[in-house]
C-alpha cells in the first residue's frame, strides 16, 4: 500500500486530492498544512516521513500570495524554497518520490505561442522567483521527482480564486472590469488531481530526477474572456467590460502570456487534458 504525504491539504489542490483519495482502500494519504506539518523545518519533516512509512510526497504547499509576495519576500522563499528543499532532501534520504508542484510565473509571459518545458524561465515576480527556486533546490537534491507546473489554478473549495471572485461580484455589480491583456489558461484544480492520481502508478517505470512537466487544461483565453463565460454559465445579469492591466495598479508585474504546451505529459504518461471551457461548466455548477 501506498502511504502519500500530501502537503498544502488545505488549498485547492490538496483540497481536490483529498476528495478523490478519501475512502480508497489502496492507498493511505496523510493530508497536512502548516498546522499539521511545519515543511520549513527539516526535522519536523524527517521525523514525519519516518514515523508514517511515506512512500510517494506531493508538495501542494506553497505562498502564492502572488503581490504579498513582493514585500514578505522571507515568507516566500521559506514556503516556496526552504520546504521543498526540505522534502526532497528527505525524499532523496529514503529513496521516495517527489511530485512537486510549480508554476507558469516562472516565465517572463514574452512569447506568443504555448511554454515547453525546455523554455528559458525569467520570472517577473519574487512569486515566480521563489517558485523556481523551489525547482531548483529539488532538482539539486537529487530525489526522484517530478516537478508539475501548472496555471490560473481554481476550485469550488477554494475560498479565494478568480472564479469565485467574479461570482461575487457579478451577483453585486451591473459591471465587471477584466483584462484583456493577460492570457493564460483556467485549470480545474481537480483535473490536475486526477492527473497527478494517474501518474503516481508509473512513476517507478522510469527513475526521474526533477524533470519538469506542464500541466494545464487545454486551451487559451484573456481573463476577460474567462470572466464572460463565467457570467454566461451562471446567467449572472452583469456586463464584462475588458480593460487593460493598468487600470487595476499592482506591485507586481504578471506574465502577459502563459500558455503551457502539454505535449509532454500526454506523451509520457498518456494524461488526458480537458478543454478549459468544459471544465469550467462543470466547476461552476459546485461554487
Amino acid at each position: 500500500m501506498e502511504n502519500i504525504l500530501i502537503t498544502g491539504a488545505d488549498g485547492q489542490l490538496g483540497s481536490e486530492l483529498r476528495s478523490l483519495t478519501q475512502g480508497r482502500n489502496d492507498i493511505r494519504c496523510f493530508y497536512t498544512d502548516f498546522q499539521d506539518l511545519d515543511i520549513t523545518d527539516p526535522a519536523a519533516v524527517e521525523n514525519f516521513i519516518s514515523a508514517n512509512s511515506v512512500t510517494r510526497i506531493i508538495n501542494c504547499a506553497a505562498y502564492n500570495d502572488v503581490d504579498r509576495a513582493e514585500t514578505d519576500t522571507d515568507a516566500a522563499i521559506r514556503i516556496n524554497v526552504t520546504g521543498p528543499m526540505n522534502l526532497a532532501q528527505a525524499a532523496s534520504r529514503h529513496g521516495i518520490y517527489l511530485i512537486h508542484i510549480s508554476t507558469d510565473f516562472v516565465f517572463d509571459g514574452t512569447r506568443t505561442t504555448p511554454y515547453h518545458e525546455s523554455d528559458r524561465p525569467s520570472p517577473l515576480s519574487e512569486y515566480g522567483r521563489t517558485k523556481l527556486a523551489g525547482e531548483t533546490a529539488v532538482r539539486r537534491s537529487g530525489c526522484l521527482a517530478i516537478i508539475i507546473r501548472t496555471s490560473w489554478l481554481y476550485s469550488p473549495m477554494g475560498k479565494k480564486n478568480f472564479v469565485r471572485t467574479m461570482l461575487r461580484l457579478g451577483e453585486e455589480e451591473e459591471t465587471i472590469r477584466a483584462v484583456y491583456d493577460q492570457t493564460g489558461t483556467p485549470t480545474y484544480a481537480r483535473d490536475l488531481a486526477e492527473a497527478i492520481l494517474h501518474i503516481i502508478p508509473q512513476l517507478d517505470a522510469v527513475p526521474r530526477y526533477g524533470e519538469v512537466f506542464h500541466y494545464s487544461d487545454e486551451g487559451s483565453c484573456t481573463k476577460a474572456e474567462w470572466a464572460q463565460k463565467i457570467v454566461d454559465l451562471k446567467h449572472l445579469d452583469c456586463d464584462v467590460v475588458p480593460v487593460p492591466s493598468s487600470e487595476f495598479p499592482s506591485p507586481t508585474r504578471r506574465p502577459a502570456y502563459s500558455v503551457l504546451d502539454k505535449s509532454l505529459i500526454r506523451t509520457v504518461f498518456g494524461v488526458k487534458v480537458p478543454l478549459w471551457e468544459r471544465s469550467l461548466s462543470k466547476a461552476v455548477r459546485l461554487f
